[in-house]
């Protein structure tokens, strides 16, 4: 049996996209992602998508869990968590209760509040997992848990798209978002946004050209999108399906904290 190794491609760094402009933004599709081993799971390995060496104020992994996988104990750590599912199943054991979130399923869960998370089906399962400080603000409260999926959030018409919160905008004691925008091909932002958010954005479906602080890029499912704050960024939505993608931005603080 031959032991040479088949030829490397000569084109391979020339058709890579993931960019990375310290300080702006960072494209990382899912093709020059590598995984890592997480010290306090089984079964599941993770892609680290956002991170302070980045700059983010987060921590955001895509999870991939397989059959009888998840965390070896409680998950508490001080932080707030949101957890969305991309594929397959995973059961989230929280004070004593089990729920079981398919595809499109989510949870936010407050700081110090101690949860689990497997695996109990037969294939891999996909899990959009952020973490970040929580914010607090006087006079405000910290929420309770949210457990639900996106086929219960109506899609509201938003500029010239629809979107789906996840997270009770309504609500000021939330210092996070997470909304799903969805854009029929043909359509776009009425406009370029600038503005004070950081934003952690995950490509659902589709496909489209997202313009980001000058540099144009071709978007595809499973691309991954940090941008700074300021960060001018617009999207065009092409190809034949609806586009869409999981957007994580900081909201409702007065950004005072830590002058």
């Amino acid at each position: 049996m031959s032991t040479r190794r088949p030829p490397v491609d000569a084109d391979i760094a020339s058709r890579a996209r993931a960019t990375v402009k310290p300080g702006v933004y960072t494209l990382l599709p899912q093709a020059n992602r590598v995984p890592s081993v997480l010290p306090n799971f089984s079964g599941a390995s993770a892609q680290v998508l956002a991170a302070p060496q980045l700059g983010a104020r987060f921590v955001e992994h895509e999870l991939l869990i397989r059959p009888g996988g998840g965390s070896l104990g409680p998950i508490c750590d001080g932080f707030e968590h949101f957890l969305f599912v991309l594929e397959g199943g995973v059961t989230l054991r929280m004070e004593a209760a089990e729920h079981q979130l398919c595809e499109g399923g989510y949870s936010w869960l407050p700081p110090e509040r101690a949860y689990e998370l497997k695996n109990q089906t037969d294939s891999q399962t996909r899990v959009i997992w952020l973490r970040r400080r929580y914010a607090s603000a006087e006079g405000l409260q910290v929420p309770d848990a949210i457990v639900s999926n996106e086929r219960d959030i109506p899609a509201v018409p938003e500029d010239t798209y629809l979107e789906q919160h996840l997270i009770p905008y309504e609500n000021p004691a939330f210092d996070l978002a997470f909304n799903l925008l969805n854009f029929e091909p043909g359509t776009c932002f009425g406009y370029v946004e600038s503005h004070i958010m950081e934003h952690g954005l995950y490509m659902l479906a589709g496909r489209g050209i997202y313009w980001l602080n000058g540099d144009y890029h071709e978007v595809q499912a499973n691309d991954f999108i940090f941008m700074a704050a300021y960060c001018p960024q617009y999207f065009y939505a092409t190809g034949w399906d609806r586009a869409r993608y999981l957007l994580y931005k900081d909201v409702n603080r007065d950004y005072t904290q830590g002058l």
